[in-house]
């Protein structure tokens, strides 16, 4: 039997493919898409409440950087972050008016007030059945000045998309309006992979046979996201349902800040790894991990408050960084497989090497898998040994 050897068939193909397991699939994110336009042309639909203000809906979080990862088991739901903004000067409206309004029209559809869960601090939140196994997380929002802004040094073209938004929890004790900017940070982590994303776009749209400009965002998967997605998988593993683990924006956002547009997953991961560390500034005694796009924003604001978050944050980090270093010292696939099980979870690691079984398997049957004459590496590159196929019937 021909074992295919981690360092042949490569790390990062290998990490690769547990991404692709990690993601939801073109069909879940279709019918999410599908889900919130439905929403956002009940908001806007002739006679509605809110049509005077012209109501859209876009995503945020994880679903608009492209790094959702499907939950740790079957009975959990991925949630589907959206703004609904809302044309309205935020010297005429008030949190608690701006929080209303969207509820009652939500409320307003048969479906949707059956759907609708408690209200949260935030967001009006739709549950969809089990079949679908998500939930939209709508977040009311008005536009922001963005003046102040471009004073802090943000680009116009991030600042510009500042928004208010409800927060409960400021009612009544001085905030006038919390302020938010997710598209322009979906715009800025974009920013941080711009070439290698437009080269996987022209490599998909070969793959696939169509034009550049007709291959969906959506489908294309860069390096940085993927990273962020392994980190992410990593730290759940790692903490479960600890309330003190790494949050993801502070994961998303020091990833992005050190990646540097490095072609390989592997050698890319080693190399955020080594300098996320370093980007978590200290000033005055206390963490800072600045928001890209609102740079009065420190996502590690906390930390000071819960000084566990700190530790469990540069734990986690320095566990990550002896895992990811240790899949390339490992000889084997086989042995392999123990590390990244424990690293990203038995049955997804389980489906990822059966899906690269597979594929060898295919290459073997149709002649092409191919063994390098000095190293025995299984692969695909031409001039090689052939591997012949297995005929299972014994030496005779």
């Amino acid at each position: 039997m021909t074992t295919l050897s981690p360092s042949l068939t490569d790390y990062s193909s290998i990490l690769t493919r547990i991404t692709e397991l990690l993601d939801i699939t073109p069909a879940q994110y279709e019918k999410a898409v599908s889900h919130y336009k439905a929403v956002g042309k009940w908001l806007d639909a002739p006679g509605s409440s809110l049509a005077l203000y012209k109501p859209i809906i876009y995503p945020q979080g994880s679903f608009r950087y492209g790094t959702v990862i499907k939950p740790l088991t079957d009975e959990e739901e991925f949630d589907v972050d959206l703004v609904c903004r809302l044309l309205i000067n935020k010297r005429l409206v008030n949190q608690q008016t701006l929080k209303a309004m969207v509820g009652n029209r939500l409320k307003a559809h048969t479906d949707y007030r059956r759907m609708l869960d408690k209200e949260g601090r935030r967001c009006w939140r739709l549950n969809y059945n089990e079949a679908e196994r998500f939930h939209l997380d709508i977040l009311p929002s008005i536009p922001d000045d963005f003046g102040w802004l471009i004073q802090a040094g943000v680009l116009p073209e991030l600042a510009s998309h500042a928004l208010c938004i409800t927060d409960r929890e400021t009612w009544g004790v001085g905030i006038e309006w919390p302020r938010s900017n997710p598209e322009g940070y979906a715009r800025w982590f974009h920013s941080r992979m711009k070439y290698i994303f437009a080269q996987e776009r022209i490599r998909l749209a070969n793959r696939m046979e169509m034009k550049v400009e007709d291959v969906p965002e959506y489908r294309v998967k860069t390096v940085l996201q993927r990273i962020v997605q392994l980190l992410k998988r990593h730290r759940d593993i790692m903490f479960g349902d600890d309330a003190e683990k790494p949050i993801s924006i502070i994961i998303t956002t020091l990833a992005a800040w050190a990646y540097q547009e490095e072609p390989d997953l592997e050698r890319a991961m080693r190399q955020v790894l080594t300098a996320m560390p370093g980007l978590v500034r200290v000033e005055q005694g206390k963490y800072v991990i600045p928001n890209p796009v609102n740079p009065l924003e420190n996502f590690a604001d906390r930390w000071a408050d819960t000084p566990r978050k700190a530790e469990k944050f540069f734990q986690w980090i320095a566990q990550a960084q002896l895992d990811f270093a240790k899949i390339g010292q490992i000889k084997g696939l086989p042995n392999a497989a123990s590390s990244l099980k424990a690293q990203f979870g038995e049955n997804i690691v389980n489906r990822a090497l059966n899906s690269i079984g597979n594929d060898a398997r295919q290459l073997r049957e149709s002649g092409q898998l191919t063994m390098e004459r000095s190293t025995g590496i299984i692969s695909s590159a031409v001039g090689g040994l052939t591997v012949p196929q297995h005929t299972f019937h014994g030496l005779h």
